[in-house]
């Protein structure tokens, strides 16, 4: 596993406390994943959609991104905005 580059000024209580879910992944290409040229923003919005599903987050989500990461968030409202 390796490590998260970015600070959570929370306490893992809060978290709990509010089902917050602290989630990680590396874009296609990008980070330690291999690329895979097919891969677009529409298919990794279905990626977190699906992610979502399976860890019974229901119908409404929140995401919070930074640096690259804007792209997927960028990607889900434009593509599961309903979520």
């Amino acid at each position: 596993m390796r490590g998260i580059f970015f600070t959570l000024l929370v306490s893992q209580e809060f978290l709990q406390k509010h089902s917050i879910h602290v989630l990680s992944f590396d874009r296609a290409g990008y980070g330690q994943s291999d690329p895979n040229p097919g891969r677009g923003l529409e298919s990794e919005a279905r990626d977190i959609e699906q992610i979502a599903d399976l860890l019974g987050f229901g119908d409404t989500f929140y995401l919070l991104t930074e640096s690259i990461g804007g792209y997927s968030g960028w990607s889900c409202l434009k593509y599961i905005p309903e979520r």
